[in-house]
């Protein structure tokens, strides 16, 4: 409810006065406009708000997530230059995974190579690998080694993929991406270029 205001003229002075029994309506920007962050947006930000070193939060938005288990699980934010991983425990962001990661930015990304390498998880007998993308790649899958291949969860320019097989990180051939464009298109490469 909006609060309505009686106007009093006196001599060339205006007065206002609140109408009795309305309610003051909240000044713009105030706590009172702005809606408490919930889901995926508020995991970003708790993982935002461990960070010293990151400028601008409130720019940054969730991207892909994937959940390991039950309890367990990653959220790929992101702003509009770079991405960064959430590590999710319990329903709530607990940390980044290596901070920002600004040597994999969305400026990088080409037509030639729509899609960026981010970080992985490796774990003894599956794998987790997070990456950026082009505005117009519409899916992402990645071919491992022996060309089993697994489908990204692809949201806002970010992926993320669970493979059922442990990676060697320090190998850059091992994984490679294929992505399918809005227009219909495939392109493929590496995952790490």
């Amino acid at each position: 409810m909006t609060a309505a205001l009686g106007v009093f003229a006196v001599g060339g002075a205006m007065a206002f006065a609140a109408v009795p029994g309305s309610t003051p309506a909240p000044a713009a920007g105030s706590q009172a406009l702005q809606s408490p962050l919930t889901g995926d947006a508020k995991i970003a930000q708790d993982c935002l708000g461990t960070a010293g070193d990151v400028a601008n939060k409130a720019s940054w938005r969730p991207g892909a997530r994937i959940n390991l288990d039950a309890n367990h699980g990653f959220l790929v934010i992101r702003d509009d230059k770079n991405a960064a991983v959430c590590v999710i425990e319990d329903g709530k962001g607990t940390g980044l995974m290596g901070g920002v990661i600004d040597n994999h930015g969305y400026g990088k990304l080409t037509a030639q190579r729509p899609f960026d390498y981010l970080t992985s998880m490796n774990y003894a007998h599956q794998s987790v690998h997070f990456g950026i993308a082009a505005t117009d790649v519409t899916g992402v899958t990645l071919v491992g080694p022996n060309k089993s291949e697994a489908a990204a969860v692809v949201k806002d320019g970010t992926f993320a993929v669970l493979a059922k097989d442990a990676e060697n990180s320090n190998a850059s051939t091992t994984n490679h991406i294929r992505v399918t464009l809005a227009n219909g298109g495939v392109v493929s490469g590496p995952f790490r270029g």
